[in-house]
Order: C-alpha cells, then sequence, then structure tokens
C-alpha cells in the first residue's frame, strides 16, 4: 500500500508530539514530513525556564527522538519554513524555494509573543520567551545586566527566575495590582512575591509601559512608565501573552477568527486540513497549555487512522472536547494549584488556611454545597482531590469543618457517611 503524505507545518511541541504519535499507531499509513522555522525542532518548550536557569542541560530538552524518528522514515525539515500552501495543487512552498506535494496537511504553527504596540519595541534587544533563540540571547547578555520584564505572568517570572540566577537583575513591569493575576488571588500572589523579592527580583506593579527609549545602534537602554518614572535596562523581554501564529493560514485561504477555526475533529475550513495546538481555535476558545493540546493530538491522530469512511460518517472516532482543567504551576521551587474562575471568588464564599512559617495557604470557594474553585499555595499534594469534588460536584457540606485540610482529614468523614447511608436503606 502506498504511503499517504502528510505534512505537519511546524515542529514545535504540538507538531513534534502528533509525528512522533502518529508513527508509533500507524506507522505503515503515513509518510510524515515535519517543517519548522526554528534551527532547533521537536524540543521540549516548557523546559525553557529551566535551561536559562542552568538547572538542565541542552539534551535535557528534548520531547521526542528526532534522530529515532528520522531513521523510522520521518522527514524533519528546519529552519526553512513554509511561506505558501495551494490546496489547489496540494502543495507546500519553504522559503527555500523548495515545493512539497501533500495529501493531508496539519498547521501546528503555535504562537509568538505579543509585543505591545509601544514606541521602540522594534528594538534590537527587545526579545520574547518563546523560543530556544530567545534563551541564546538571554544567556549571552553581559554580566550583571539590567533586564526589564513586561508581564508577570508565567512565563514573565520564569524568565525573571532564570535571569536572576544567572546574576543579572530583574524587574518585572505589570499592569494589574498582583503577579499572577488569572491564577492566583491577591494573597496567593503576594507570598509568592514576597519569595521572588528575597531572590532579588524587583516588581513595578499596576503601571504599564508607555515608551522604549533607543539609542542610535537600535537598542533600547530606558523604559518610560505611565507613572512617569524611568527604569534603565539592557534587554527588555516580552511576556505579556502569545499571540497564534496564522498569518500562513489566512494567506492559504483558511477561516481564522483569533486562531484556525477547526471543529470537533480538528479539521478546518479545507477537507484534508487541520490545525492543533496554540495555533487552532474551537468553540471561541484558543489554547495554551500542554492538556488540552494533548487531548487534540490523541483526537486527530484517531482521524488520520481511521481506515474508512464509514468511521467518520457515523461518528464512530473520537471528538476533541474542551475539559476543565487545573492550573499546576511551579515558580522558584514553590508549588501552586489553581482551578475555577477567580472572578466568582468572593470572601463569603471562601474558606483559607495560611501559614506563613511554611510558605502554605489555601483557598477554597463554595457555592450551593458545592466546591467550585480552589487556590494552593506551597502544598498542594490535595489539589487532584479538590479537582475531583468539582469536577463530580460533590455534597461537600458536611465536610465544611475541615475540607481545608485536605483530603485525609475529609476521607473517614466521607466513609462514615457512606456507612449511614447503607444502614439507612437496609432498615
Amino acid at each position: 500500500m502506498t504511503k499517504q503524505h502528510l505534512i505537519i507545518i511546524g515542529g514545535g511541541m504540538a507538531g513534534s508530539k502528533l509525528a512522533s504519535e502518529l508513527l508509533t499507531k500507524a506507522p505503515d499509513q503515513y509518510r510524515i514530513t515535519v517543517i519548522g522555522e526554528e534551527a532547533r525542532i521537536g524540543y521540549n518548550r516548557i523546559m525553557l525556564s529551566s535551561l536559562l536557569a542552568g538547572e538542565i542541560k541542552e539534551q535535557d530538552m528534548n520531547l521526542i527522538n528526532v534522530d529515532e524518528l528520522s531513521e523510522q522514515g520521518v522527514q524533519f525539515i528546519c529552519d526553512d519554513p513554509a511561506i505558501r500552501v495551494s490546496y489547489d495543487h496540494k502543495q507546500v512552498v519553504l522559503r527555500s524555494g523548495t515545493s512539497l506535494n501533500f495529501d493531508k496537511v496539519v498547521f501546528a504553527t503555535g504562537s509568538r509573543s505579543r509585543t505591545l504596540d509601544i514606541q521602540g519595541n522594534d528594538a534590537l534587544n527587545v526579545i520574547g520567551f518563546r523560543d530556544w533563540q530567545d534563551v541564546d540571547v538571554m544567556a549571552a547578555l553581559p554580566e550583571r545586566s539590567k533586564v526589564t520584564i513586561i508581564g508577570a505572568g508565567l512565563l514573565g517570572l520564569e524568565a525573571a527566575v532564570g535571569l536572576t540566577k544567572r546574576g543579572h537583575t530583574a524587574t518585572v513591569v505589570h499592569r494589574s495590582g498582583h503577579i499572577l493575576n488569572r491564577q492566583l488571588d491577591q494573597k496567593a500572589a503576594s507570598l509568592l512575591q514576597n519569595k521572588l523579592e528575597s531572590m532579588g527580583i524587583a516588581f513595578r506593579l499596576g503601571v504599564n509601559p508607555t515608551k522604549l527609549i533607543k539609542s542610535e545602534q537600535n537598542l533600547v537602554h530606558s523604559v518610560v512608565l505611565d507613572d512617569k518614572s524611568t527604569l534603565e535596562t539592557q534587554c527588555v523581554v516580552m511576556a505579556a501573552g502569545i499571540t497564534p501564529e496564522t498569518q500562513l493560514a489566512k494567506s492559504s485561504g483558511l477561516i481564522v477568527n483569533r486562531a484556525i477555526q477547526v471543529n470537533e475533529r480538528l479539521q478546518t475550513s479545507v477537507e484534508g486540513v487541520y490545525a492543533i495546538g496554540e495555533c487552532s481555535e474551537f468553540a471561541n476558545t484558543t489554547f495554551g497549555l500542554v492538556a488540552p493540546i494533548w487531548d487534540q493530538i490523541d483526537v486527530l491522530c484517531e482521524q488520520l487512522i481511521a481506515s474508512s469512511q464509514y468511521a467518520l460518517a457515523h461518528n464512530e472516532t473520537p471528538k476533541f472536547r474542551i475539559n476543565p482543567i487545573p492550573v499546576k504551576l511551579k515558580v522558584s521551587g514553590i508549588n501552586l494549584f489553581s482551578v475555577g474562575d477567580l472572578s466568582t471568588f468572593t470572601d463569603r464564599n471562601s474558606i483559607t488556611f495560611v501559614d506563613a512559617s511554611q510558605h502554605h495557604y489555601r483557598r477554597l470557594v463554595v457555592n450551593d454545597d458545592k466546591l467550585v474553585g480552589a487556590i494552593l499555595f506551597g502544598n498542594v499534594a490535595d489539589g487532584g482531590w479538590y479537582f475531583q469534588l468539582i469536577q463530580n460536584q460533590t455534597n461537600v457540606s458536611a465536610l465544611l469543618d475541615r475540607l481545608i485540610f485536605g483530603e485525609a482529614y475529609c476521607t473517614p468523614i466521607e466513609h462514615e457517611k457512606e456507612l449511614l447511608e447503607k444502614r439507612h436503606k437496609a432498615s
């Protein structure tokens, strides 16, 4: 049987993981080509912060074994991005001029760091924190450089920690009044900020950069904030969010909203063309965490492997669904866990516990006798159990006096409740 040619545009985590999974599950069905714009391909982007901090070596960055997959027939093209796609001719054209014919194609073009639209953002020393090249730039900074990080989300904080461990002076600028404002409440954020400040990281919260002042060499030397203050800097790291990379998809004629629109089978507006990862959009939702992207890969593998049109026509293949997922983070050795909509958290429906000496903090949110949200700082061992209570919509009214202390304190009560119910039924 002649193998169909599957081209995966994008050699990041989603694209390379898809190639690996598909080869494992259906080694004889497709000839796979992975096209990447970076010089390196198939690495674990999540580990960039650890690489920056010097905690791991380059060989620890591998997400897949590129050499092994190459020996099994997967073709990896690095540093030569796709610039044009024709669905009429079923052809992908690369920057080098090379043309590749395909039977099916998957967009896995990921995202880029969002650059703030302010004066000076095109300077040579303004970078993002999305790929290995960004780490190389930061690793090459002169000793004891002053670096300004714009954005106190996870990437911004990880960049600040890594740069500080390299001996640089990091200042984080964030428009919100507290760090990690999408994942943590003010108390947990304050505890984390205290920890990071003890490492030497400085914070300017509740302010926005308005201008980057450049030298004649096109290098930023000062950041002007909207409170009229100025920060001296040798490098600016933009960590104020990401933007799905959709330029190629748009130019090829795919329907694009915030990202490439896909259906529950991850198919785009063109038959035989799919999209996964940070460049995709399903049910008005885009994706930045790994868990839903891995779910997409599982679903798409089944779609691509389905041997008959009957299976597809009769809905016998898995469909992608958006599942609630907790956010598990680790910043400078501190474990964090967050689940639920922070905008609904109020003091009235919250149970809190603080042990400042152990750097532990918990906040649980209960509505109508059901747990609907949780924030754990430091000790996150019960995060999975709390998440299950939320998912199962368990009535926790009998546990409220000790729910905050975790599963070990509540399980006996649950067991006693089950016994009482059984005895009641028996009588």
